[in-house]
């Protein structure tokens, strides 16, 4: 019996670490698209063919330091602020008249693209659209270096 307890309790400890230190940050309440999922769709076509646009919200520093090609730049980060925020009007006009899927890349896959999915969602934008790339443009830099396009 024992045995049986102290078994029980090592599993809880460890489940529970585990789940505490989960690698990726992503949310419940988001769509997700990984580096991999997107290169099959970027290879795939869904861009030229209409099934997909991207949007990035990286600074014009990130920007210049690395991005994919079609990605849309708004220069819209930190997005605390109307201003930094009207920044993403003119994707969010675009998307209106379309059905496109919508990903969303900011440096990390952080706030900078979860703010974007919640002012899209509030302006009318179903969230079934919208996925946000895990990890963020840091994170396909490193899967998919040859793709990424660098100005500096």
């Amino acid at each position: 019996m024992r045995k049986t307890f102290l078994f029980s309790i090592t599993f809880l400890i460890c489940s529970a670490l585990l789940v505490g230190c989960q690698s990726d940050n992503t949310k419940p309440d988001y769509n997700y698209i990984s580096p991999e999922e997107l290169k099959v769709r970027l290879d795939r076509g869904d861009i030229t063919n209409g099934r997909m646009m991207m949007f990035t919200t990286q600074t014009e520093k990130e920007y210049a330091s690395g991005y994919l090609e079609d990605a849309i730049p708004t220069y819209a980060r930190p997005l605390e602020t109307d201003a930094d925020f009207s920044k993403l009007d003119p994707v969010l006009n675009q998307v209106r008249v379309t059905s496109e899927d919508i990903i969303i890349i900011c440096p990390r896959g952080g706030s900078g693209a979860t703010r974007p999915f919640d002012y899209f969602e509030e302006n009318g934008i179903h969230p079934d659209r919208m996925l946000i790339l895990t990890g963020g443009q840091e994170a396909y830099n490193k899967v998919f270096p040859e793709d990424v396009v660098a100005m500096n």
